[in-house]
């Protein structure tokens, strides 16, 4: 015996219908689309963060222990943080001793090429000779140390120099060591009492002290006010030490704010 049809529903034709005509056009779709590959992503895309335009900066509002140490080199100066012509910086004072206040910092100075800071020299050493080893003190220094190998006394430097007696521009050697190279930012004692600001370019300042070639990257930042050497006693104030990307002051280097 045959077996009887299923009876249809009323209207099932039509819904069994339209079930057809919808899977029809589903694989047409898809055929169609066959030839172009459409990719979902499973997140948003990463947007890449801008490198800051200050990388680090120092304002002396208190002389932090977890950044800043200070290394002995023949007794000590005195650094304190200060208050001065109403702005917070730090203090270096220095009789018959020399000591400096470190800071290490790494960074690329090929994409943070600037460097900017404020100082003031109220004391100048008398004696200065900054071509000998008896005279080789500095009312004010900056350096900067990069990272060339070698022990911790050896690493090559760039010895930003507030100058008694040396005119602004000169580049000379380290009665020390010739792997510290001595530029003079400021000159003379005409300006004792006043704020200055000094921008360099580390990128350029590199490659006249020590000629063109890979720029190693940059390891520690230092501050001193010395006087071991003459025997003598100077006084100094920084502020606003910065690390950046562009430069920050439209004054030349030195210029009185």
């Amino acid at each position: 015996m045959r077996a009887l049809p299923h009876p249809v529903p009323r209207g099932g034709f039509r819904n069994s219908l339209r079930c057809v005509i919808l899977a029809c056009g589903l694989l047409v779709l898809a055929s169609g689309c066959s030839s172009r590959r459409v990719t979902v992503p499973l997140m948003p895309p990463l947007i890449p963060q801008a490198m800051p335009a200050v990388l680090w900066e120092e304002r002396f509002e208190e002389i932090n222990p977890n950044r800043w140490q200070t290394v002995e080199v023949r007794r000590r100066t005195d650094y304190s943080a200060a208050q001065l012509d109403g702005r917070a910086c730090l203090r270096a004072y220095s009789r018959n001793g020399a000591s400096i206040l470190l800071a290490r910092l790494s960074f690329n100075p090929e994409a943070f090429e600037w460097f900017s800071w404020d100082w003031r020299v109220d004391r100048f050493v008398q004696g200065e000779a900054q071509e000998r080893k008896t005279g080789s003190d500095a009312s004010a220094r900056v350096y900067v140390y990069f990272d060339v190998g070698g022990l911790p006394w050896q690493k090559r430097n760039i010895d930003y120099v507030w100058s008694a007696s040396l005119p602004a521009g000169a580049v000379l050697e380290s009665a020390f060591s010739s792997e510290s190279k001595i530029i003079v930012v400021e000159s003379s004692a005409s300006a004792s009492g006043q704020w200055r600001t000094v921008e360099r370019n580390l990128k350029a300042d590199y490659e006249r002290c020590f000629g063109k070639g890979p720029l190693p990257r940059a390891i520690a930042i230092g501050i001193m006010t010395d006087t071991d050497n003459t025997d003598g006693e100077a006084l100094a104030y920084f502020d606003d030490l910065r690390v950046s990307r562009r430069r920050l002051h439209a004054a030349a280097a030195g210029e009185r704010r």
